[in-house]
């Protein structure tokens, strides 16, 4: 009698290939590939709770990842260069108001910070009653 390792169920291999689907593109197959394997040999109850935990932490990878080049290291050190995040390079930054060093209000990237450029042309709190230009 021979006894089987367990395959992966269908829906926790489709989960943790979503999960994959979200990191750097040099690096989703390679994750799609080690969460799927990870999955073998599991029980079904425990692949659930391996996915959950896998689809919870996808989004701090993919960060990790993005701000780490595999071509960067040095013997066992790796150097970290710093990148915009991809939300940034698609040019869909997350803009909010700040000030410069003399009071005028602008719009900057809270992720990368870009500067958008235009003065916030919303009300100035304690301004003379004019929104700044």
């Amino acid at each position: 009698m021979t006894t089987t390792t367990p395959r992966p169920g269908r829906w926790p291999a489709r989960a943790v290939q979503w999960a994959a689907a979200i990191q750097p593109a040099d690096q989703r197959q390679r994750y799609a590939l080690e969460f799927i394997a990870e999955l073998y040999g599991m029980p079904a109850r425990q692949q659930l709770r391996h996915t959950l935990g896998v689809l919870s932490t996808a989004v701090a990878l993919r960060e990790a990842l993005a701000h780490t080049s595999p071509a960067s290291t040095q013997g066992n050190i790796m150097v970290t260069t710093p990148t915009r995040p991809l939300r940034c390079r698609v040019g869909l930054h997350r803009w909010h108001p700040a000030n410069t060093t003399d009071g005028q209000r602008y719009d900057a990237c809270r992720l990368c910070g870009k500067d958008r450029g235009e003065r916030y042309s919303g009300f100035v709190p304690g301004g003379s009653g004019t929104p700044a230009l």
